[in-house]
Order: C-alpha cells, then sequence, then structure tokens
C-alpha cells in the first residue's frame, strides 16, 4: 500500500511523500472522483502548505475548481465542505503522527471518508500512472474563512442555550486547532487557559498523540496548578481529543462517552449510539441503562461513520479519541469541539467533580493495557486463539472477538506492521492478568 492507508495518505516527508508525489495524487483524486468542487485545508506541519499547494495544482491541471481555507481543523474543515456545498474535500495532514509524517485525509460529497476500500486504492493505481513533473507548477485559487461559521455551529448546536460552567485547560499541542478552540471558548463564556496555542509543525512541547502519557503531562500539571474542573488535549489536526479529570487522570474515551451518551439521550430517548468493539463493556451498558441503542463497529473512522449514517446515530465514538455527532438526517460530523461543550453542559447539570462521574464507570471491569504482538502469520495464530476456547462467544467482526464470560477480548490484525493488537477485559484484575499471560502464551509473544 505503500503511503496509502486503511483510511488516508501518509508517510514520511522528503522519503515517502512530497509535492512531486501528492500533485500526481491531486491529478488521480480529480481522475477518479466526479466532484468538480473541491475545498483544500492543511495543518500545522512544516510542509504541510507547499503540499496543499502541490495537490490544489493537481485537481486544477485536471479542470477542476479548488478553493482554500488554509490552515484549519480536520473538523472546520469537514463542516465547510459539507455546509458550504463543495463536491469534495482534501485535509493535508498526518493528525496524530509525529512531526516526520505528512499526508492527506479525502472526504466525498455526502462527507464521508474516502478510504483505501471505498477509492484510495483505485486513487493509488491512477498515479501509478501519472508520471512525476520535473517541477510542481504554482497553480492560483481563492481562499475562504469559515472559522466564523464554524464556531456558530458547534456553540448553537452542542451548547444548545444551556448554561455552561467551568475552568477548563485547552491543550492545543501546537497543532491548527488554535483559533477554533480560542473563538469557541470567547464565545461560550467560559474560563479557559489555552496552552501551545501557537501552530508548530516542529511540536516542540509534546508529541501530538493525546494517547500518549508524556503528551499530557503539561496539560495534567496545569489543571491541577490552575484548580480547573478538567483539561483536554488536542492531536496535530485537531479531531482526537483527550479528556483529565481536575486530578489531572487521564480518560478513556469510552468513559468519558458515557456522559456525552448521558448528556444526548437526555433529549433524544431510544436514540442509537454507534461504538468500536474496542470500547469497554462499560460504555454499550450505559448506553441501554439510559435508555439508548449501542450498535458495535469495526475500529476506525469510516467503518464507524458508515455505521452511524446506517443506524441513524445521534453520536459514535472511537476508543482513539474520535467522536462523531449527527446534525441531520444525511450529515454527520467529527468534532471534538462539541464533545467539549457537550461536557461543559453536563458538569454544569450535574454539579460534580469529573472524576466522580467517571470514577464509578472505570471501576465496574478490569482494562488491561492494549498490548501488540509481532506475528508472522497473523491467521495462524488466530486460529490457535479460536482452537483453544471451543465453548466461548466468538464473533469476527474486526479479527477475532471473545467472550470467556469472566473476561472478554479482542485480537485483530494491523494493518500495516505485522503485528496483533490485544485488548482485553475482566471481571477483576487477577482474571484479566491471568487471562493476558495466557494469551500472550496462545499468540507467541514473551
Amino acid at each position: 500500500m505503500g503511503v496509502f492507508k486503511t483510511y488516508d495518505i501518509r508517510g514520511v516527508y522528503g522519503k515517502e511523500i512530497d509535492e512531486q508525489l501528492v500533485y500526481r495524487i491531486g491529478r488521480a483524486l480529480a481522475r477518479h472522483l466526479p466532484a468538480r468542487t473541491w475545498l483544500l485545508g492543511y495543518d500545522a506541519r512544516e510542509h504541510s502548505p507547499s503540499l496543499c499547494r502541490a495537490v490544489a495544482a493537481g485537481l486544477i491541471d485536471e479542470g477542476r475548481t479548488v478553493t482554500g481555507t488554509g490552515m484549519t481543523s480536520t473538523p472546520q474543515l469537514h463542516f465547510t465542505q459539507v455546509h458550504r456545498g463543495f463536491e469534495a474535500g482534501v485535509m493535508v495532514t498526518a493528525s496524530h503522527n509525529p512531526r516526520e509524517y505528512h499526508g492527506c485525509k479525502v472526504f466525498d460529497g455526502a462527507g464521508g471518508s474516502v478510504s483505501y476500500e471505498k477509492g484510495l486504492d483505485r486513487v493509488e493505481g491512477i498515479v501509478a500512472g501519472i508520471p512525476a513533473p520535473e517541477r510542481v507548477p504554482d497553480r492560483a485559487f481563492p481562499e475562504i474563512d469559515g472559522i466564523g461559521e464554524y464556531v456558530a455551529f458547534v456553540a448553537g448546536n452542542a451548547g444548545q442555550g444551556r448554561k455552561l460552567a467551568g475552568r477548563v485547560v485547552i491543550d492545543i499541542s501546537n497543532g491548527s486547532a488554535g483559533r477554533v478552540f480560542s473563538r469557541l471558548v470567547e464565545r461560550l463564556g467560559v474560563e479557559a487557559v489555552i496552552l501551545n496555542a501557537e501552530p508548530d509543525g516542529r511540536f516542540p512541547n509534546h508529541d501530538p498523540n493525546p494517547l500518549k502519557e508524556e503528551s499530557r503531562r503539561q496539560a495534567a500539571a496545569a489543571v491541577r496548578g490552575r484548580k480547573a474542573d478538567f483539561g483536554v488535549v488536542l492531536d496535530g489536526d485537531g479531531d482526537r481529543i483527550l479528556f483529565i479529570d481536575e486530578r489531572g487522570q487521564g480518560i478513556e474515551n469510552y468513559f468519558l462517552s458515557c456522559l456525552v451518551a448521558e448528556d444526548l439521550l437526555a433529549s433524544r430517548p431510544g436514540a442509537a449510539i454507534v461504538y468500536d468493539l474496542i470500547s469497554s463493556r462499560v460504555l454499550p451498558e450505559r448506553i441501554a441503562e439510559l435508555g439508548g441503542t449501542p450498535v458495535v463497529s469495526k475500529v476506525g473512522y469510516t467503518p464507524l461513520y458508515d455505521r452511524m449514517v446506517a443506524a441513524g446515530a445521534v453520536f459514535g465514538a472511537e476508543t482513539s479519541g474520535h467522536v462523531y455527532f449527527t446534525v441531520s438526517d444525511t450529515y454527520y460530523t467529527e468534532s471534538a469541539a462539541w464533545a467539549l461543550t457537550a461536557v461543559l453542559g453536563l458538569l454544569a447539570q450535574r454539579r460534580l467533580p469529573l472524576s466522580a462521574l467517571v470514577d464509578p464507570l472505570r471501576g465496574r471491569y478490569a482494562q488491561a493495557p492494549e498490548i501488540n504482538v509481532e506475528v508472522e502469520d497473523k491467521e495462524a495464530a488466530l486460529a490457535r486463539v479460536e482452537a483453544a476456547f471451543p465453548g466461548a462467544k466468538i464473533e469476527r467482526i474486526d479479527g477475532l472477538s471473545v467472550d470467556l464470560g469472566d473476561c472478554w477480548f479482542n485480537v485483530r490484525p494491523s494493518n500495516t506492521e505485522p503485528l496483533l493488537r490485544l485488548r482485553l477485559e475482566a471481571q477483576s484484575a487477577d482474571i484479566a492478568a491471568a487471562r493476558t499471560a495466557e494469551l500472550r502464551g496462545l499468540l507467541g509473544s514473551r
């Protein structure tokens, strides 16, 4: 697959991806997708502006009409594309990856992601037949700024005229979402301490992946030092969000999503909520307790988004920190800003510390950390696991999901590496430790 990954295009700049390749990708996208009008934006990475100009040149040279929206967050680009009626969009970003990575996310006319299975495989084939230019041409195109519309959209939908309260720390991670969150908290009248708001693709303060513990330390210290009610850490393009409670402890997205579900289901009883299959069992249980309909999905942006559309869901959550909301019968949006606003509203209503809402959820079961096991023959390893538990409830939605009663786990292959990823949850920490050791042996890991 090279730089063409399962859900996007991504590689190390100068070695795997550059302006010449992205220009060819722009031309290939134009040939594959029927869209005539395209909206383009980019994140804070060092070479993203020039890569954006290159993909624009490729599209324009194929006769497409291109409009830019400058440096932006992925959710804002997605909203502006759909809101203003552009038939496709490209966000030049490598999301949460380290600074040397650059890439693109592609959105179709319905706002859905163009994944490898849904078209990037064909784009890859078309690129192979387009010769690299001696130099990438420079093509002019108009630019718009949709930040005002986007902030008004989030405040109007997530805020819903409710009282919002709290002091919050927001770590932008030197990514591209600083303007969005600064404008949003100002509009909402929320007291906020904003860290690392200056866009800097070198990511000098910490890695742009909020799931890494070291990426949360600065925000956690600020939450404790400023006596904030909670904090959030964003990734490089502002679509992943991780919450931190008032003690400075990170909150897994499946627990945080229980709170968002509570907020949404209060006004939409019985609604469907989609979660990925590596989430804690607490999330579907809590959705059902709140009167909602839990719907499971494979891991990843495209399958979860498509599952939301099929189920008519009001909310979707990935373990990785992505969150999705319904806007209309035909439009869904990923929005970290919406999640922030929803939690602010819930805290104002419940008048309890965030930890008091999360700790009872966290205490239901014992979660083992995700384990990556290097395996040459993934299918043979999965077959060994399946054979070891003949009486268990087993599903193959995404890899192998096994329910042993006192323990449940998922083993799924990495899309890009010779790895199997194991996620396990159990009735107790002792059971989790014992079952993890057993599965390590079955998978061939020490």
